[in-house]
């Protein structure tokens, strides 16, 4: 029997899937489940991480994890493929192994080669990736830093290094077809990746809106420091890291291209750089590389300028302080200060002037820097900008039809100015450099030498911006006839721009660092003989001439109207701006004005004008509020500022000396005319006389009258003698002899009341030299210099001396009878012995020229006493006998002047008011030997009182009796 075959099953059947189908559905329902479920639960966790961290979904961070991790490991892979790309290198058989072994050795290099550029094409992908799906993430993970040093870097340098070691071009090494080779394949890597930085930049700024002028302000303005992990700083960081190597692709290909054809490539580096400096403010890296392409140039200033740019910045470029150590171990000096002091140097041409004098600042800096700063001295550097002003001036006066002004004035005037600029930031920089140098506790021992650098520095720019400010003005004030009226105004703002620029820079920065320069100037007032000491002196004078200077400028007085304040931006703000010396003001400039200040028109001159020179107003009125500087001062009532300065002083000085020196000279001439006069006022009786003349009391002044009594001796120069009378009938002539002025100038240094005393009445007398005497009132007046005996052994004929005891005796007791208190004197002479003892006593002071006396004898009681008793008992044993008397030849040389004015008048209205009592003493012995009335002597309170009961008549009787 044929048994069919069975046919399988017909899946298609309705019966076959009716019987499949509750399987199925069942398996259908528990996937959909499971999968639903797990969706959900992605997205909660999705939702939740977002809310959480507020960035991406985890699956794209979770992609870019893995690029990551993927692209660690290629960078692996590529250095351990250089490792073996430099082993193969170094093991390359020589010629002597067989052409066999090297082509062996050659394919393996190839070999190697072919795979680093595969490693370096998937790591570029993958970089590329990562910037394209996030830029933050990129940021964060540097990967704009690992693009260009494991990829782009590497490939051009690569051929540069091929190209470095081939023949030099022009020989016959037959390599030329090398060259152009590998000169097309450079150029063909520069291009590419000069694109794809430029691509990935305009992606950037694309997909985030950012400005990169102002991305830079905002970060500034928002301190980044704060903020470092904000969207702002990173696409900072990114875009700057992508100019910079921009700017480095430029000038690889400037250096590699001919010099007809490189000047736009480097523009086009400086370019990438200023813009890299101005999308993050806080790097020092991009004035690093704009010093490199300085350098190309020949600007040498600008070189230095970028390099301190860098140091001021808050991260700077770790080696840019090397770098311009090795620029200026580099640079060969042509100009010798020694030569400009000496003025072998022509001052023909302005350009060269200026070019002169940036090499002596250089060097000046170099030494600063990194040399010994306290072996030279300030004035080997000298200042040669005034002169390129007065050439400048010169040229326009010299022809005064020519309205225009030559191409020659306005380049020097703009070299003038970019000089300026520069060498003010310079200044700037480095003082504040020097400052942060001293706060490292390294650098301590040499504290002393950066305080002298500092001190330099500052000493330095007072000198160079006021020499400048005062040439300027001196010299348009001489050749402003000349020169016609719109000329004279167009190249008079020219120069003032050219100034102002660095001015205002300067000021600004004094305004927001004044302890450092009160330190120095409080210092500075200490005496002493250290050269510190000198040294702060000399600063405190530079800044106060600085001052003195700017006040008498035309344009320091405030504006009436449309005045902006300082705190509006102009051109140097922002070159300037992330600066940490200016940062702080810089906080409070609104760079978002809608005023644009590059504008040409009147209105934006003026503008620019008061803005800067509100700035240098805003030092001079913190100057004047500080306590430190008390040589500024604010007047309230005439809303004007005044310098005291040391010139001023000694200038003061200088006239004061003059218009004595004049007098003495005039009385000379007129001795004859005022002996006669003076020989007719001594013959005078008091009252007055028949021909109707004055009556004229003389009254000789010590030093100690004005240390003791300043307002009495100016209450004397103009005293009233016979208010009662409705004319004057007599007058008061104080005499200040030249003795007494010496003493008062001697006495005028120091800090105590008496020194104070001095310099008051130094100034008292100088205003009273300044006017005549008049003819019917009281007055003061020196001593002329013949006012005095030709030799002071004439005044030996006026010595009357000492009298002995027994004398003394007989005519205090003959002039009891007549005088009419005599009362008085009885009583006087019947004291206890204890009186009369010490009454006659030798009225001698001891005096001793050659040394002082010692206050210790005298600081017991108990040696007063014991002294005292043995001086009794030896005038009780001596009996009768006197003590010796003064001789002539015992007068101290000090008091020789004074005595010798006095004996000169010897008239009976005489008087010498001192509150010495040796002096008093002294010239008591002098008078008239033939009547022995003695020269008057009184203090300063008696003559006071005197004077002001109008009874000055009793006091030139004698007082001899009653001393």
């Amino acid at each position: 029997m044929q048994v069919s075959p069975v046919s399988p099953p017909d899946l298609n059947s309705p019966l076959s899937s009716l019987k499949q189908q509750p399987k199925q559905q069942q398996q259908r329902r528990r996937r959909r489940r499971r999968q639903r479920n797990r969706k959900k639960q992605q997205r909660q966790q999705e939702y939740t991480q977002q809310q959480q961290q507020h960035i991406y979904p985890t699956q794209t961070h979770f992609d870019l994890t893995e690029l990551m991790s993927e692209a660690s490991a290629l960078e692996r892979q590529l250095g351990e493929l250089q490792a073996q790309l430099k082993i193969n290198h170094a093991n390359m058989p020589g010629k002597e192994q067989g052409r066999r072994a090297n082509a062996v050795a050659a394919d393996q290099i190839a070999a190697t080669e072919e795979e680093i550029q595969y490693v370096r094409k998937s790591l570029k992908s993958i970089y590329s990736r990562i910037l394209s799906e996030d830029v933050l993430y990129a940021g964060s993970n540097h990967v704009e830093d690992k693009l260009w040093r494991y990829i782009c870097y590497p490939a051009i340098e690569e051929v540069r290094s091929k190209l470095r070691k081939l023949p030099p071009r022009g020989s016959d090494s037959g390599d030329v077809a090398t060259r152009e080779r590998l000169q097309k394949l450079l150029l063909k890597r520069i291009d590419s990746t000069f694109k794809f930085y430029r691509d990935q930049n305009a992606k950037i700024k694309n997909d985030h809106h950012v400005d990169i002028k102002t991305i830079g302000i905002d970060l500034f303005r928002q301190n980044a420091s704060q903020s470092s992990s904000s969207e702002d700083f990173q696409l900072a960081t990114i875009l700057q890291s992508n100019y910079n190597c921009m700017g480095d692709i430029a000038r690889y290909r400037a250096s590699a291209v001919d010099k007809s054809v490189s000047a736009e490539h480097w523009k086009t580096a400086k370019d990438c750089y200023q813009k890299a400096a101005e999308v993050y403010r806080f790097s020092g890296k991009p004035y690093c590389q704009m010093a490199l392409v300085s350098i190309s140039n020949g600007s040498v200033i600008d070189v230095v300028w970028h390099y301190c740019m860098n140091l001021a910045m808050k991260y700077p470029f770790p080696i840019g302080r090397d770098n311009l150590r090795a620029f200026y171990s580099k640079i060969r000096f042509s100009t010798n200060p020694k030569e400009v002091n000496n003025g072998s140097v022509s001052n023909s041409n302005g350009t060269k002037m200026i070019s002169q004098y940036v090499e002596l600042f250089l060097q000046l800096h170099k030494q600063i820097m990194f040399g010994n700063s306290g072996t030279e001295e300030m004035s080997e550097y000298p200042i040669l900008l005034d002169s390129v002003i007065r050439h400048i001036i010169t040229i326009a006066a010299d022809n005064p039809g020519d309205e225009t002004i030559s191409k020659t004035i306005t380049s020097t005037i703009q070299v003038l100015k970019n000089m300026l600029s520069r060498t003010v930031v310079i200044l700037v920089i480095t003082i504040w450099d020097l400052g942060e140098r001293m706060k490292n506790k390294s650098n301590l021992p040499q504290m002393s030498q950066l305080q002298g650098a500092q001190m330099r520095l500052l000493e330095y720019g007072f000198r160079l911006l006021q020499t400048l400010v005062r040439t300027t003005e001196d010299s348009w004030s001489d050749v402003k006839g000349k020169i016609p009226e719109e000329k004279y105004h167009r190249l008079t703002y020219m120069v003032e721009y050219a100034l102002l620029s660095g001015l205002s820079v300067w000021c600004t920065y004094l305004s927001y660092n004044l302890p450092v320069i009160a330190q120095y100037c409080a210092m500075g007032q200490q005496q002493g003989s250290n050269s510190h000491n000198e040294q702060r002196r000399r600063l405190a004078i530079a800044l106060q001439s600085f001052v003195s200077c700017l006040l008498g400028h035309p344009m320091f007085p405030d504006p009436v109207v449309n005045a902006l304040p300082p705190t509006y931006p102009v051109s140097e703000d922002l070159v300037l701006l992330g600066v940490l010396p200016l940062a702080r003001f810089h906080a409070t400039v609104d760079f978002f004005k809608e005023v644009d200040y590059s504008s040409a028109d009147e209105s934006s001159v003026d503008a620019r004008r008061h803005i800067r020179w509100g700035r240098v107003r805003e030092l001079v009125r913190k100057l004047a509020e500080s306590s430190s500087f008390d040589f500024v001062q604010y007047n309230k009532v005439d809303q004007k500022y005044s310098v005291f300065d040391e010139n001023a002083k000694r200038q003061q000085q200088s006239r004061f000396m003059k218009a004595l020196a004049t007098q003495r000279l005039m009385e000379q001439v007129s001795s004859l005319e005022k002996n006669v006069n003076r020989m007719n006022l001594t013959a005078a009786l008091p009252g007055v006389q028949a021909n109707g003349e004055l009556n004229v009391y003389t009254v000789v002044l010590d030093v100690t009258a004005f240390l003791d009594g300043l307002g009495k001796v100016k209450k004397w120069a103009n005293q009233t003698v016979n208010p009662n009378s409705r004319t004057q009938t007599t007058i008061l002539e104080v005499v200040v002899p030249l003795e007494t002025i010496d003493s008062l100038d001697f006495h005028k240094k120091g800090s105590s009341h008496m020194n104070m005393q001095a310099r008051e009445s130094i100034r008292y007398l100088d205003e009273h030299l300044i006017r005549d005497p008049p003819p019917h009132a009281s007055f003061l007046r020196t001593q002329k210099v013949s006012e005095q005996l030709s030799e002071w052994s004439q005044a030996e004929q006026y010595w009357i001396g000492e009298e002995s005891r027994a004398n003394i005796v007989d005519a205090l007791l003959s002039d009891e009878d007549d005088d009419d208190n005599s009362d008085a004197v009885v009583a006087e002479i019947e004291t206890s012995d204890e009186e009369d003892d010490h009454l006659f006593r030798s009225r001698r002071r001891t005096y001793d020229d050659e040394s002082d006396m010692d206050d210790s004898d005298y600081s017991s009681e108990e040696e007063d006493t014991d002294e005292s008793s043995e001086e009794d008992e030896r005038l009780n044993d001596a009996g009768a006998e006197d003590v010796l008397p003064a001789q002539f030849s015992q007068v101290p040389r000090i008091y020789q002047p004074i005595i010798s004015c006095m004996l000169y008048y010897m008239k009976k209205q005489l008087v010498l008011v001192t509150n010495d009592e040796n002096l008093a003493w002294w010239t008591e012995m002098f008078g008239d030997p033939e009547s022995g009335r003695r020269l008057n002597v009184k203090t300063v309170d008696e003559w006071d009182q005197m004077v002001r009961n109008m009874s000055f008549e009793p006091a030139y009787t004698h007082s001899w009796k009653k001393r």
